[in-house]
């Protein structure tokens, strides 16, 4: 798919902007004041965006921070009207995944990891089909919990 089609996720939109500008990862990490390597693992969708981290980057990429949502937004209800918003889908998905690892050692690290592919793969899904995987995917993150209760 075109990378305009897929401008779903908030890190692809960031570093769209950012070529847009003609800036370097090297530029605005030093324009945000962190290192290029934390500014490139965030433009992969590897490293979790903060309220903090999406307010610097859109100052120094002279966005407002809203249209970041916005747009996305936008498309989304052109593309399908029975979408779930973006900002519920990815509540959904902490909650569930927050249940889960109460049972689990997984590192902060990998939590966000998985919230961040759930995301990714729960969004792929046609709209129709989003709320039968977040149920779906609830169930197994309950069933996984008890397993590992039981393994205690």
């Amino acid at each position: 798919m075109e990378a305009a089609k897929e401008n779903k996720y908030i890190h692809i939109k960031l570093r769209e902007l950012r070529r847009a500008r003609g800036l370097t990862v090297n530029t605005l990490a030093e324009k945000i004041g962190e290192n290029h390597q934390k500014v490139g693992r965030i433009e992969r969708g590897r490293r979790s965006l903060t309220v903090d981290y999406l307010l610097k980057i859109s100052k120094a990429l002279g966005t407002p921070l809203a249209s970041l949502f916005t747009e996305e937004e936008k498309e989304k209800k052109e593309s399908n009207k029975n979408s779930i918003p973006s900002q519920d889908l990815l509540n959904i998905i902490i909650l569930q995944v927050e249940e889960y690892c109460k049972y689990c050692n997984l590192s902060s690290q990998q939590k966000a990891a998985l919230i961040s592919k759930l995301f990714e793969l729960t969004s792929s899904f046609p709209a129709e089909h989003q709320n039968l995987f977040l149920i779906s995917l609830g169930e197994t993150l309950k069933t996984l919990a008890s397993l590992e209760e039981m393994a205690l």
